[in-house]
């Protein structure tokens, strides 16, 4: 059978590829804003332009969050269900020699697209049904062994406890791996008998298990061996692309021009590795699925199908010596301007700040007066701390809700006076020559910034907090340093509280994921996760006229690739490096800076001295 199916498939690859791209300009033309606007009517009647992180997770929670999560699951599945509906129209007509375009394959899915979307739907719901309760295992584990310390406890000293989580979270993930699985191929002819069986609506799951009764074994073999082949194909370009990426980057250029056609052309070529190894395993998943339902299911009705196929006029495409050589030159040219959008990604002038993580946290403790005096003096132009408070009313700067991580301590912040918590030693753990260091407060912080470096204040948030705004406010302005300060939080409503106390503060929102559009926030800057600030992102909330963190950068190519895109300031544990590499780039070529964000695109570990000259 395995041979068949890839015999056929090579007779049919460019169908299929074309098949593949249509759908793919489909999705990014339609149905992409289609789940775009969707996302964002969700946000909006949540009441902000856009929610991130913590107020993520309470959006899902809510009904109408639950209700948007599976209705937006379900276009996606609808997306993939029509491609993989033309595909299969397109192994049909591989299998009994009928004729068939892909535009009339495609046509002939979206003709059934009410079909497939209620098969969707009731394929989620079946999903949800069934995953539901190892869920509810998993929150019970972690629930049971992960919530008695601050959950960096955990994860830095890994006791018993988070070994045993894991273990029962991997037996959970097995067991329902091997469950869904098994699921999954029963269900595997539910899309070709609503494509060709004319079934009556809501009967497809139940029928492909009838008939995929007793074949599990086979179906597992033929599918686990196509998977295996198409991830061998697609390894195969993937190593090539690699080591001809190291090869471009590794090379001296004296001029930009033939660098940028380079990584132009790189960056051309990983698309296209991508499209072709994705089209792959979709057809061998289709085609394979056709052969077992010729030989479970009912009968096709060629005939009719070739009628189907027909209601569209035949539009084959010819592929001669024209369209070959528009299509090289379009790659030419795609090549051209990728490696444009690089070279406008690599700004010629750093105006990106240095903002000291915790501190000097790479070289003392975290949020320690040491920490503070570390970054001060390795040039940090901003400190930036974690505040809460203690169960007397004090603002102290820590980062985690407990001392489990630092001193091994169960106390939490809110159950503790300051006297106790000052009398935590939070500096032995990271060097010997750091014990005895104690909690800060927040007053103790400005004083020793002031005039020195700016304070970048993040509120902590862990459920207990009692008027932390209004303390912040009140320390900042004793000392007499709002000039001085910036306040950021994770939580959007306790931003929008201070900013209700001292409108004309400097406040920013911290975010690692985010739904809808965070440049229609209301605040000064947005510190974000490296993986959100991407060359859009960071225009669009330019435009809006905020400025743009990223957080947390500590290598030098990462630090220079922020740089060169235009991020306004880089929060690092290394504020040292990073006032490195910013002299270093100062005498950098552009071709030197294109290098190095082509080194990161391509994920290559590029030493200092094969992309900078020898200034110091």
């Amino acid at each position: 059978m395995i041979f068949d199916f890839l015999q056929k498939m090579r007779n049919h690859w460019l169908t299929l590829l074309q098949v593949h791209l249509i759908f793919v300009l489909l999705g990014v033309a339609i149905l992409g804003p289609l789940f775009g606007i969707l996302l964002q009517f969700a946000v909006e009647l949540s009441g902000n332009p856009a929610v991130a992180d913590q107020d993520i997770a309470r959006l899902l929670l809510t009904p109408l969050g639950m209700t948007f999560t599976v209705l937006l699951i379900s276009v996606l599945l609808a997306i993939s269900a029509m491609e993989m509906g033309a595909l299969l129209a397109v192994a049909m007509a591989a299998e009994h020699s009928l004729n068939c375009t892909p535009l009339q394959a495609t046509w002939y899915s979206i003709r059934h697209g009410m079909s497939l979307l209620r098969l969707t739907l009731e394929l989620t719901f079946q999903i949800v049904v069934r995953t539901t309760p190892f869920l509810v295992v998993v929150g019970i584990t972690a629930w049971y062994f992960l919530t008695d310390y601050d959950i960096n406890f955990y994860l830095q000293q890994r006791p018993p406890e988070l070994w045993w989580a894991i273990s029962i979270g991997l037996l959970s993930l097995a067991l329902y791996a091997w469950f869904m699985g098994r699921q999954l191929l029963r269900w595997c002819l539910a899309l070709p008998l609503v494509l060709f069986g004319d079934l009556p609506r809501g009967k497809a799951l139940s029928e492909s298990e009838r008939l995929t009764a007793g074949e599990i074994p086979e179906l597992v073999r033929v599918f686990v061996v196509c998977l295996a082949v198409a991830a061998l194909i697609g390894v195969i370009p993937h190593l090539l692309f690699d080591i001809f990426g190291g090869w471009v980057v590794g090379s001296p250029y004296d001029r930009l021009a033939p660098l940028i056609f380079m990584l132009g052309s790189l960056i051309v070529a990983w698309l296209v590795i991508n499209f072709f190894t994705i089209a792959l395993g979709l057809a061998s998943f289709a085609f394979v699925t056709l052969k077992f339902y010729c030989r479970l299911g009912p009968e096709i009705d060629k005939d009719g199908v070739q009628t189907e196929f027909n209601a569209l006029p035949r539009l084959a495409l010819d592929w001669g010596v024209g369209r070959i050589t528009l299509v090289v030159l379009a790659v030419a040219g795609m090549a051209v301007f990728a490696g444009g959008r690089l070279l406008a990604n690599v700004r010629l002038d750093d105006t990106a700040l240095i903002i000291a993580h915790r501190g000097a946290a790479g070289a003392a403790p975290e949020n320690t007066m040491a920490a503070v005096r570390r970054a001060i003096a390795d040039g940090a132009d901003w400190v930036e701390i974690d505040v809460q408070e203690s169960r007397d009313g004090h603002v102290v700067v820590f980062h985690d809700s407990d001392f489990m991580k630092l001193s091994g301590n169960p106390l939490k912040i809110w159950d503790g006076d300051l006297a106790d918590i000052q009398q935590q030693d939070i500096g032995s753990w990271f060097g010997p020559e750091f014990a005895g260091e104690q909690v800060p407060t927040l007053a103790q912080v400005l004083e020793e910034t002031r005039g020195r470096a700016g304070l970048m204040i993040e509120l902590k948030y862990y459920g207990h907090d009692q008027q932390l705004e209004q303390r912040v406010v009140d320390i900042v302005e004793s000392a007499g340093m709002a000039d001085e300060v910036s306040i950021m939080s994770l939580k959007l409503q306790g931003v929008q509280k201070l900013q209700a106390l001292r409108p004309d503060w400097k406040v920013g929102l911290l975010a690692a994921t985010a739904v809808g559009d965070l440049a229609k926030v209301d605040v000064d800057f947005l510190a974000v996760s490296a993986r959100m600030a991407t060359t859009r992102f960071i225009r669009r909330v330019h435009a809006s006229g905020k400025r743009v963190l990223v957080w947390t950068v500590n290598d030098a190519l990462s630090m220079s690739k922020w740089m060169s895109m235009g991020v306004d300031g880089v929060i690092t544990d290394e504020p040292a490096l990073a006032g490195e590499v910013l002299r270093e780039r100062a005498a950098m070529s552009s071709a030197e800076r294109l290098l190095v964000s082509a080194a990161l695109f391509l994920g290559k570990p590029v030493e200092p001295g094969e992309y900078r000259d020898d200034s110091p």
